[in-house]
């Protein structure tokens, strides 16, 4: 289930990849009410009733979509993440500040919310921020302000709950060899730690730290979805299984040699031609209007990368397009595109 450790012990970048439960159970929270992802849910939904019946939806109600995501930000101050019940206990003891310091991405000054704490009415004489842009957002703000005690506590509370329901762990278990299989997936992958964050989160940073560990965690719950939560020193790589992540790379080869064979006007006359005639060879040079060796030189491309077939009839070589692996090849790059 993965280990924690000193990031200080250590002066290279780290790498790990394992499971954590307390993301799965933060997943479930992100996925409360939100329709696209709660499907995921459906043969777990003494899961969903549990979060219903618990005095946290006051926050999560009016809590804007886009911040229930800002809840994984307390994986940097508190990465206990194989332990429901540590997680919570270090959560409850980070000071009120930090618990809004973390929420909105450490991107308020510590000195702005220790203010606003003191007097929450305060926000709505200040200058819109991203995490209250909107009357709405606004209200949500005043509310953690008043009661972030309450907050830090009742969410501490919840995830305890959740990580100690028998169903919370059948789910775990049933799903372990999904996640196993993307643990392997990720170890796996032949690339610098920058560059394997980005493969899996399937796009380039746009910031970027030189940090002390590279953290990928598999989550059921999280799907289909990636994140990433990161600081100076630590990036959180999150992502669903549900939608596996491939090594596409040996794919992408053997799909560049069959596009290469292709990649020339004379062969895809030929597929054209031989995709609904059996021809030979000089029949071929004739339709094209090139020599039979040049013709010859197409064929042996062709076949080296399966997409003709060959066969002989008394003296004279006869050629087909191979239709079912011209199928496999459009297949294969839909899939490859996700077109």
């Amino acid at each position: 289930m993965g280990s924690e450790f000193d990031l200080f012990e250590h002066t290279n970048e780290q790498v790990m990849v394992s499971s954590a439960p307390v993301v799965e159970a933060m997943a479930l929270l992100i996925a409360y009410e939100v329709s696209n992802k709660a499907a995921i849910f459906k043969e777990y939904q003494q899961l969903i009733q549990l979060v219903e019946q618990h005095p946290f939806t006051a926050f999560l109600k009016p809590m804007p979509v886009n911040q229930r995501y800002q809840l994984l930000n307390y994986l940097l101050p508190v990465p206990q993440l194989t332990s429901t019940q540590l997680f919570a206990n270090k959560l409850r003891e980070l000071k009120n500040e930090y618990v809004l310091y973390y929420f909105w991405d450490e991107a308020i000054p510590l000195k702005t919310i220790q203010e606003l704490i003191e007097n929450p009415s305060q926000i709505t004489q200040i200058e819109r921020t991203y995490y209250w842009q909107d009357d709405e957002a606004i209200a949500f703000a005043q509310l953690l302000l008043e009661n972030v005690t309450i907050f830090k506590q009742q969410l501490a509370e919840l995830l305890m709950k959740i990580g100690d329901h028998s169903v919370f762990l059948a789910l775990l278990n049933k799903k372990k060899d999904s996640i196993n299989q993307a643990i392997s997936t990720v170890e796996n992958l032949k690339l610098e730690p920058l560059a394997r964050a980005q493969y899996v989160m399937g796009k380039t940073f746009r910031r970027v730290h030189d940090y002390k560990l590279y953290h990928f965690i598999p989550s059921y719950c999280m799907s289909p979805y990636r994140v990433r939560i990161f600081n100076d020193d630590v990036c959180y790589i999150i992502f669903g299984t549900t939608t596996p992540v491939e090594d596409k790379r040996e794919k992408s080869e053997h799909l560049a040699k069959q596009l290469k064979a292709i990649g020339d006007p004379n062969r895809l006359l030929m597929l054209n031609m031989l995709a609904s005639n059996k021809e030979y060879g000089a029949k071929l040079a004739e339709y094209l209007g090139i020599t039979t060796a040049t013709v010859s030189h197409h064929i042996e491309i062709l076949k080296k990368v399966n997409l003709i077939t060959e066969e002989k009839i008394g003296t004279i070589k006869y050629f087909t397009a191979n239709k079912e692996q011209l199928n496999e090849l459009l297949q294969a790059m839909q899939h490859f595109l996700k077109a």
